[in-house]
């Protein structure tokens, strides 16, 4: 025992039918982890083995706050990567894998994959989302006779001229007519299909390996370093903060497919490409069906966005409050430079890995919601069709995408603002000084902030507020200026 007070107990206990139970327990330094092993022998070998928290009376509050943000943020975005295939199902389980949950580890992953091919291949069939810019803001026209005769037997002659032209009769999204042609299918599905899969893949091969180990260590590091006394950065607000993203990520699920959905309800959920005349009986079962599977194709892939996007954001909260923390200690002179320095080190190291495979799949998925923006800005302009529901998909659209891309680079964008204040910091303690330290020891602590590589990055490129808020300026500018002049020409009452 080398002297500790640590409770551990071990018994052995014999039962009937030749069985033993052997159970094992023990308790941490602060004695807010339960561990029980217990082991059965007989005709099949089982193993159980059981960890168990203990209630909130633990005397170390940094244990309890690690145990429930594990339990509130960490397990339901694990119970994520499992639904999209990232993460094997019942690896978390303390039994042994059974051949079938092995089997389906294997099977999964490839019925996800097939989901995910499906969805490319129907979208470009059915023109999902009618973006095109030329035929999907327009209303198909078609004209039909409204003028009766009433039949008469001593009815000789008809005057033609006072007959009135018959007016026109609009019609959206019918399936008598010719099955239109997606345009610009490259640009508009295929190019974003790319990226979506690309980072699916590197996403895959990341969570296996890795198992989201970089996330969970930076906040054990944030959890150690944070004060429960200080109300900025303490445990509790990181939990809120990281409850608050999971919400949001979930609401923005709903709202992208039910905004899809929409589009498919107005189109009658078909298409006359797959859908004709001759299969009217077959039509409202077939419809329905391939409907509810483009739902849950959509779903799986808004799912595997929330999952890189929780993964990046998170990832960068916990690096703001890291710095925080780092940052207040500095101000207050509680820490010591040597020390600071140490846990700065350590910042850019967490900063490393967040640009490393996260910045990767992020930036894919930032040009994929770019495009998406992109497009649905231009078909809310340029929408002729005068329905309700056509205005309000047409405007949600735009909406959803531009709401998740800003929400990434704003969080990029803010660890770099975060970590560029430690500058500031450096140089008010060359001028007034830092405890006992001395000019060099000062002038060392400049030169290591200088080199040390404190910059969120996508693309390769440092994300910067400024460059955030210089690039949409200059986007809305050239938009009112082409609105203005006419060379973009729209009908639109709110853009004209």
């Amino acid at each position: 025992m080398n002297g500790s007070s640590k409770p551990l107990t071990f018994s052995i206990n014999n039962y009937h039918y030749n069985k033993t139970n052997q159970s094992l327990n023990t308790d941490d330094d602060f004695e807010c982890v339960k561990v029980e092993v217990r082991r059965k022998f007989n005709s099949n070998w089982h193993e159980l083995r059981q960890i168990s928290d203990l209630d909130n009376s633990c005397p170390n509050q940094t244990t309890v706050s690690l145990m429930r943000c594990k339990k509130q943020i960490i397990h339901p975005f694990r119970n994520l990567l499992c639904l999209i295939g990232w993460r094997p199902i019942g690896v978390d389980s303390f039994k042994r894998s059974s051949i079938l949950l092995k089997i389906l580890n294997i099977i999964y992953p490839i019925f996800i994959l097939i989901l995910l091919l499906f969805n490319y291949v129907y979208e470009i069939i059915v023109c999902q989302g009618k973006l095109n810019v030329v035929t999907d803001t327009k209303t198909t026209t078609t004209t039909t006779s409204t003028s009766t005769l009433s039949p008469r037997e001593n009815f000789t002659m008809v005057n033609w001229s006072s007959l009135v032209p018959p007016k026109p009769i609009h019609i959206l999204n019918t399936s008598t007519l010719n099955a239109p042609v997606c345009g610009h299918i490259f640009t508009t599905y295929i190019l974003p299909d790319v990226l979506h899969i690309v980072a699916f893949i590197i996403g895959f091969v990341y969570f296996r390996i890795t198992e989201g180990e970089p996330m969970y260590s930076l906040m054990e590091k944030v959890f150690i370093c944070t004060d429960q006394n200080m109300r900025k950065f303490s445990p509790n607000r990181v939990i809120r903060r990281l409850k608050i993203f999971l919400l949001i990520g979930s609401i923005w699920v709903i709202v992208s497919v039910a905004t899809l959905a929409l589009s498919n309800a107005m189109n009658d959920f078909a298409h006359p490409l797959i859908f004709n005349r001759q299969f009217q009986k077959q039509r409202t079962s077939a419809k329905y069906s391939l409907f509810v599977l483009d739902i849950l194709c959509l779903l799986v892939s808004n799912c595997i966005h929330l999952a890189i996007t929780m993964n990046f954001v998170s990832h960068c909260e916990l690096v703001v409050f890291y710095c925080k923390a780092i940052r207040t200690r500095l101000e207050e002179k509680s820490i010591h430079l040597h020390e600071a320095m140490k846990q700065i080190l350590d910042l850019g190291s967490s900063i490393s890995q967040l640009n490393s495979a996260a910045s990767r799949m992020m930036s894919i998925l930032v040009v994929y919601f770019l495009e998406r923006t992109i497009l649905g800005i231009i078909l809310l302009i340029l929408n002729q069709i005068n329905e309700p529901l056509m205005y309000v998909y047409r405007a949600l659209y735009p909406i959803v995408w531009f709401s998740i891309l800003m929400f990434c680079l704003g969080q990029a964008a803010r660890v770099t603002s975060k970590c560029d204040k430690f500058h500031r910091i450096s140089l008010s303690m060359r001028v007034y000084g830092y405890r006992t330290a001395t000019s060099t020891d000062l002038d060392g602590f400049l030169l290591f902030l200088a080199k040390a590589e404190l910059r969120a990055k996508l693309f390769g490129l440092t994300v910067r507020p400024g460059k955030i808020i210089s690039i949409i300026v200059t986007t809305l500018v050239i938009c009112v200026i082409l609105l203005q002049t006419n060379i973009i020409h729209t009908t639109n009452f709110f853009f004209q």
